[in-house]
């Protein structure tokens, strides 16, 4: 973000949407692979073989569709990115691997390979943004992560799908997919039509501005994601409905003990992160930032109610959230632009998922009841203190980075005190379980 301008990351979001949207052609395959008993290999090999032919359509639909679609855009210089970008759109079938090493509950490997592709993704884009490469710096580092994720996949993964076509099994992978691909296309819009949206009314120097501002904290939301790696075959795997509950439980407990503290200190220090780490130019990300740092902890800690309903096979309730959430997102979105800018927008999409999310929960409750306020009573509070305590510190703020990290340092302190003294026993329990699972091979 400092080597780069606002307008090369709004062109590498609006070249990220459109191929995305050739990605939604999927069966949702790894979840059917996760979720099925028995036959794996001969599923993955079906699966991997008409995700495979699908992705190889989709990438010669974008790459001869890449000039009209940038010309009609006003963006006809990208038209060569767009075509290289499209290459992504191999990565969903290539990565099928990974879905066993999740299924067999072997997340130290599964997380490796995530956590490589980060790391490539991010030493490729900086290396090349330092040579001046721009928008190609983006779009040539992702597919590095990309491509080094799908290697080591296939590399861990203690099967590799062949090519194989048995039209009954693709049918029961299409039964059992359709409905998540359909949400999946539901909830890729919603979460993109902003975007779109920005673009359209405000230009892609305002699509930079928002990009950033919405997925600098969604970051912090692959935690998440990477609990939910974990959960969605561990509830798969539960049978007792009262234990399914009692896992519920700790998901929303133990998410809420880590992504409640980040919340505090963007709501308390965002305008002090964005101008200190990413620079002046960044500041008009400040407020939208804040309120996506809270609407991402809001979908950490609740949003496993979709892995609960998936792990149990339905997945309805999940369709009709994300044709909701999408007709909210175009009617409240266009409003909130209009009247306030990237600020509008941002509130418009705070209250549209916010919403829904809370319908969600309450809508299941009396299926699988746990108790909130028990739950999240010792986060919130720790929360509160450590919101008053950063209050408390920002007189230290005249000392710059010095004094932003050390307000930072002295809020977590305070946070993981207030667990230790308001919920030690669940700590310890935390504690232990991290430390066996290091400790295993």
């Amino acid at each position: 973000m400092r080597l780069l301008d606002p307008e090369v990351f709004g062109a590498a979001a609006y070249i990220v949407i459109i191929v995305g949207m050739a990605r939604l052609l999927t069966f949702q395959s790894h979840k059917a692979i996760i979720q099925r008993k028995n036959d794996i290999k001969r599923l993955m090999d079906n699966a991997f073989t008409a995700e495979f032919f699908i992705a190889f359509v989709a990438f010669l639909a974008l790459f001869f569709a890449a000039g009209p679609l940038m010309r009609r855009s006003n963006e006809w210089y990208f038209i060569r990115e767009l075509q290289v970008a499209a290459l992504g759109v191999f990565a969903g079938p290539l990565m099928i691997p990974k879905a066993i090493l999740e299924k067999r509950l072997e997340f130290a490997k599964a997380n490796i390979i995530t956590f490589t592709t980060a790391v490539i993704t991010i030493i490729v884009q900086i290396s090349l943004a330092l040579l001046g490469m721009s928008l190609w710096a983006l779009i040539i580092g992702g597919l590095s992560g990309q491509t080094a994720g799908c290697l080591l996949a296939w590399r861990l993964s203690p099967y590799r799908p062949h090519p194989r076509w048995d039209v009954d099994l693709i049918r029961e992978i299409l039964k059992f997919g359709s409905p998540l691909a359909l949400s999946a296309g539901l909830a890729y819009f919603y979460w993109n039509i902003d975007d779109l949206m920005v673009k359209w009314v405000m230009g892609t120097v305002a699509l930079g501005y928002y990009s950033k501002a919405f997925r600098l904290p969604h970051f912090g939301f692959s935690a998440q994601a990477s609990l939910s790696t974990l959960v969605f075959p561990a509830f798969s795997s539960i049978t007792d409905r009262e234990q399914l509950c009692r896992a519920y439980g700790h998901t929303i407990k133990y998410s809420s003990y880590l992504l409640l503290l980040p919340v505090v200190m963007v709501v308390v220090f965002g305008k002090e992160i964005v101008f200190i780490l990413f620079g002046e130019k960044w500041l008009p990300i400040s407020v939208p930032f804040k309120v996506f740092t809270v609407l991402v902890g809001i979908r950490g800690i609740f949003n496993h109610w979709v892995d609960l309903y998936v792990s149990r096979g339905r997945t309805r309730l999940v369709t009709v959230l994300a044709v909701t959430n999408s007709i909210l997102i175009v009617s409240l979105g266009y409003l909130g632009i209009r009247m306030a800018g990237l600020v509008g927008m941002s509130i418009a999409v705070f209250f549209t998922i916010s919403l829904t999310i809370l319908f969600a929960v309450i809508r299941i409750h009396g299926e699988f009841p746990v108790a909130f306020h028990r739950l999240l009573g010792p986060s919130l509070i720790a929360a509160f203190v450590t919101y008053v305590t950063g209050e408390l510190m920002k007189p230290l703020l005249i000392y710059g980075m010095l004094g932003l990290s050390g307000s930072l340092v002295i809020m977590v302190l305070v946070y993981v005190l207030m667990h230790l003294v308001l919920d030690g026993a669940a700590v310890a329990r935390l504690w232990n379980a991290a430390i066996t699972g290091l400790r295993r091979p």
